[in-house]
């Protein structure tokens, strides 16, 4: 099982970030598989490093077939963005999640704060997405945040991660 299963597994939030940063990753070494197998035999070895090689090599096909190569994400996550999004409505207006309806409420001030600095985006689910990945961004890069917006990430990603567990939760037919 490569990373990206296990992270699919486990949580669809990490899943999206994760590939988010994978397809940065290989548009840095500008879609070069040699590239990227040295940069990856430092974190995996043997069959390990092969199976993520093959993750890696589908990812930069269906990044050159879609002509993403510079920019945008890969189709098969446009099916996960609109099932996280479905759930996200399903939650508030359908089930009327409580714990789920107070974190979005929660994060709600953090996220108008930063869409005013920021680029629009879609729907709330890909605006909590922008955010976190964009602090993940931050802290690879070595820059620090103010403590006024760790304190935001933190409120998002409490929302972030009560979707991600229903979202397993569904997946296993519990909701």
């Amino acid at each position: 099982m490569t990373t990206a299963e296990e992270k699919r597994d486990q949580h669809i939030v990490e899943y999206i970030l994760y590939l988010w940063q994978m397809e940065d990753l290989v548009r840095a070494v500008n879609l070069d598989l040699t590239a990227l197998r040295s940069h990856l035999s430092a974190a995996y070895q043997g069959d390990r490093l092969e199976s993520e090689l093959m993750w890696f090599a589908e990812l930069i096909q269906s990044l050159k077939r879609e002509k993403k190569t510079s920019k945008g994400h890969v189709g098969a996550l446009d099916e996960v963005m609109i099932e996280l999004t479905y759930l996200h409505r399903t939650l508030l207006d359908v089930l009327k999640d409580e714990e789920y309806k107070s974190a979005v409420e929660a994060a709600k001030p953090h996220m108008d704060e930063m869409a005013k600095r920021g680029e629009p985006t879609g729907t709330e689910v890909e605006a909590m997405l922008v955010a976190l990945y964009g602090w993940l961004v931050l802290r690879m890069g070595g820059k620090t945040v103010s403590e006024d917006t760790q304190e935001s990430l933190g409120v998002i990603r409490d929302w972030a991660n009560i979707l991600g567990n229903r979202f397993v939760r569904m997946r296993a037919g519990e909701l």
